[in-house]
């Protein structure tokens, strides 16, 4: 018990530091919740008026099957005690940064907790991403990330691919999480746009595989397949994403070299398994070349971002990993100089079943030079 709280306590120290949908929809839109009303600001009043000795009043906002990596309720309660009980009029700050509604019961957030002595000194400062929030008898409770496995293991980065078309007007909505959704996650969250038609449209084995022959559609890790853009379909994309996001990484990626000259790229890249036992059947590699910032717009007059110019699909179920991928396709267009190339394994059964799994991935900047070569 000892090893784990001293464990927990590093945790909260270094995390300081360190074509369109056309149909008519008549869903009930979500209730509207001030988080920081209902449990943040609460929680924080509770933190400081509770005492090292007694801190029900804070734990009556942990639900009981709290688990944040590992740790549960009890042992939450056990590190809060020994980080108090060792500070005189200690000041704590609770601060919300986002928060989403799944549904009238379940929200994602994300959070602060910051822990002072009386001269401001930061003894702890921990950031919550992706906690589990869940109302139970008409109270928020915190429920942690819900996952067990060791903070300091790679965990893999969310692949979504989506299908947009010319004149979708449900599609910018889309298009607009996914830019929130790469702002908060950085590079942990790749998207890859595909025009059905257009001027950066192509015929991509795509569109039969998925039958994703309308927009909007998003494949998520491919796993989870959402069609349309209303608000109850948008409301699951930060939940799958983050709990994608939580799932340990099967295979490390490194890009050895890329050229690029015109429409033509070439390179080798190398796939390292994480786990001895990891399964080759029916895995491809993907590379795409995907425009930053495209010329093509999107119903409102945006410009489309992230667009794949051109793909490559190649079969690595017998190829011995242990030796880099080499690669050479064509662009469908000239390729410009914001360009990146997107590479990711995936199982590819013969019929899709939302069961496709893509093994985390690796975007890479190509920074081509004006005249065509990298």
């Amino acid at each position: 018990m000892k090893k784990k709280i001293v464990y927990a306590l590093l945790i909260v120290a270094l995390l300081g530091i360190f074509s369109c949908d056309r149909f008519d929809h008549n869903f009930k839109p979500l209730e509207q919740v001030d988080f920081n009303a209902e449990l943040f600001s609460p929680l924080e009043e509770a933190f400081n008026t509770a005492s090292a000795e007694d801190l029900s009043t804070v734990m009556a906002f942990y639900a009981e099957d709290y688990k944040h990596y590992g740790i549960t309720k009890s042992e939450w309660e056990a590190i809060l005690y020994n980080l108090l009980s060792g500070i005189n009029n200690p000041v704590i700050d609770v601060i919300l940064i986002t928060a989403t509604l799944q549904n009238d019961t379940n929200a994602l957030a994300n959070w602060r907790l910051t822990i002072s002595d009386s001269r401001k000194n930061v003894i702890a400062d921990s950031l919550y991403t992706g906690e589990r929030l869940r109302k139970e008898n008409g109270k928020w409770l915190l429920r942690g990330n819900q996952c067990g496995c060791d903070p300091s293991a790679p965990t893999q980065k969310v692949i979504v691919e989506y299908v947009t078309n010319v004149g979708c007007s449900y599609c910018p909505a889309v298009e607009n999480l996914l830019h929130d959704l790469s702002s908060q996650y950085g590079n942990d969250f790749i998207y890859l746009t595909h025009q059905l038609s257009g001027p950066v449209a192509f015929n991509d084995p795509l569109y039969a595989y998925y039958s994703a022959y309308s927009a909007p559609v998003s494949i998520i890790q491919g796993k989870h397949k959402l069609v349309g853009g209303n608000q109850e379909t948008l409301s699951q994309y930060p939940y799958i994403v983050q709990s994608e996001l939580e799932l340990l990484s099967q295979m490390d990626y490194s890009v050895l070299n890329a050229t690029v000259e015109g429409i033509n790229i070439s390179g080798s890249v190398k796939l390292t398994p994480l786990s001895t036992s990891f399964n080759q059947e029916e895995l491809i590699l993907n590379l795409a070349v995907i425009d930053l910032v495209s010329t093509a717009l999107n119903a409102e007059g945006e410009h489309l971002t992230n667009v794949v110019i051109g793909r490559k699909r190649i079969d690595i179920s017998e190829v011995d990993l242990s030796n880099p991928v080499a690669f050479e396709f064509d662009a469908n267009v000239t390729i410009p100089e914001d360009a990146a190339l997107v590479i990711f394994a995936q199982k590819t059964p013969a019929t899709f079943a939302n069961n496709a799994i893509i093994y985390s991935g690796l975007q890479y900047p190509l920074a081509v030079k004006k005249g065509g070569s990298q």
